[in-house]
């Protein structure tokens, strides 16, 4: 006869295993269900928190929409300070750094988008905000550190990949030593440009045009030095 053959001794023996382990099992119990409804509370305190961070920066886009760039720059630093964690912040820097040029400051712009390139995440949007950064750099007279930086992103060397964006960053080198007044150079970016271009191919051709053909002396192609803007330039 098995040892636990009656009923009356399995019920005991039931009672007994409960006694010994029915605080640990109603622990684990509690534990599991603090966990699930702590995961979930967890969730839902995201969820809340993105859908925060979108309603602010739907109030910043309206600000932009109403030319209100003072409050449009005031509320792109709330989303930078209280939703830094979501994508909404890189967003807002990119408005910040738009508001910060239509307010006149453009060294903020600058810096606003840099942060934004800086930033973790969506790597589209930091190359945007880089090669928007350079645009303004270089309108702005810095033609030499725009081409320093512009080949060290181009290079890699710096640890940044510029992936599809290439084209755009070789037009940019083209732009800035067109400034500079070295033509051959400003040729070899557009050049490259073209060979990597995803977008703005005829605006690239026509700048690579309106260098003109290089000067053939003994067979050999020379540096042209760029002294002049073109008409299209000047206008």
């Amino acid at each position: 006869m098995d040892t636990y053959q009656t009923e009356e001794e399995q019920v005991e023996r039931i009672k007994k295993w409960w006694a010994d382990n029915s605080r640990s099992l109603i622990a684990g119990v509690v534990l599991g269900l603090i966990g699930l409804f702590g995961w979930q509370s967890w969730q839902g305190q995201q969820q809340n928190h993105a859908l925060e961070a979108s309603d602010a920066y739907q109030q910043l886009a309206q600000s932009m929409e109403s030319s209100t760039f003072e409050a449009a720059i005031v509320l792109a630093e709330e989303i930078d300070k209280t939703y830094s964690d979501t994508p909404y912040a890189a967003l807002a820097g990119l408005q910040k750094a738009k508001a910060q040029l239509e307010t006149g400051d453009r060294k903020a712009a600058v810096e606003s988008l840099e942060k934004v390139a800086d930033l973790d995440g969506n790597k589209a949007l930091q190359h945007i905000a880089r090669i928007r950064a350079f645009r303004i750099r270089l309108a702005d007279g810095d033609a030499n550190g725009v081409v320093s930086d512009l080949e060290s992103v181009i290079s890699g060397e710096n640890g940044i990949n510029p992936g599809q964006f290439i084209g755009q960053y070789e037009a940019l080198k083209g732009d800035a030593y067109r400034q500079l007044g070295n033509v051959e150079k400003a040729r070899s970016g557009y050049m490259a440009a073209l060979r990597n271009a995803t977008l703005d191919s005829q605006l690239i051709q026509l700048k690579l045009d309106d260098l003109g053909p290089p000067t053939i002396v003994d067979g050999t192609e020379t540096c042209l030095l760029y002294t002049s803007p073109s008409p299209r330039d000047r206008g």
